[in-house]
């Protein structure tokens, strides 16, 4: 896997790990075939796959919010059916929404879409 879309992933798939959430096997594919496009693929249990990627060169920040999105609507598909769906769940308003992903201050947040509160940076939910 490009070492960039590894360094995005990453603090997305501690989230994931430490929340509870549902954690995706990820197989180094590059399906896109572009030179400026990193890929790679995430699979369920039931081996339902869902491509990610990320603009290389961008700012860590960006590419970070970028995969959080992606992953999160994996997240979202997975526990549909069998639990709550609004992962990562936002501690403001528990059972309306999901927090979203925002660059603030050259980092990628978990926000509350509602009230704008930044509640965490992307990597760091318990």
């Amino acid at each position: 896997m490009h070492v960039e879309l590894a360094r995005a992933l990453a603090p997305v798939l501690h989230d994931l790990e430490t929340t509870g959430g549902p954690v995706p096997r990820v197989d180094d594919e590059d399906w896109t075939a572009q030179g400026q496009v990193a890929s790679a693929m995430l699979w369920s249990p039931d081996d339902g796959g869902t491509g990610i990627w990320v603009h290389l060169g961008d700012s860590r920040a960006l590419q970070v919010a970028h995969v959080a999105d992606q992953v999160q609507e994996w997240a979202v598909e997975e526990l549909w059916g069998s639990r709550p769906t609004n992962w990562p769940p936002c501690p403001h308003h528990p059972t309306t929404h999901p927090l979203t992903t925002e660059v603030r201050d050259d980092a990628a947040w978990w926000c509350c879409p509602k009230d704008g509160t930044a509640v965490a940076v992307v990597g760091t939910l318990r």
